[in-house]
């Protein structure tokens, strides 16, 4: 048998006031020169929790 690799990933809020505050950096390129995409990526990190994990399942082969 092989193994086949899997990502599972689970995304979660963290409690208040941490999703407000990403929603104010997701909206600093409104105020200030900051790149969009940045901006964005860096509230949604503040605001949600991440969690991946690598596993690996048994394939017929």
């Amino acid at each position: 048998m092989l193994a086949r690799p899997g990502l599972t990933i689970h995304i979660s809020p963290y409690p208040l006031p941490m999703p407000l505050i990403g929603c104010v950096i997701a909206m600093l390129p409104i105020w200030l020169d900051v790149p969009q995409e940045a901006a964005v990526l860096v509230g949604f990190l503040i605001a949600f929790r991440l969690r991946t994990r690598l596993t690996r399942r048994p394939t017929r082969a």
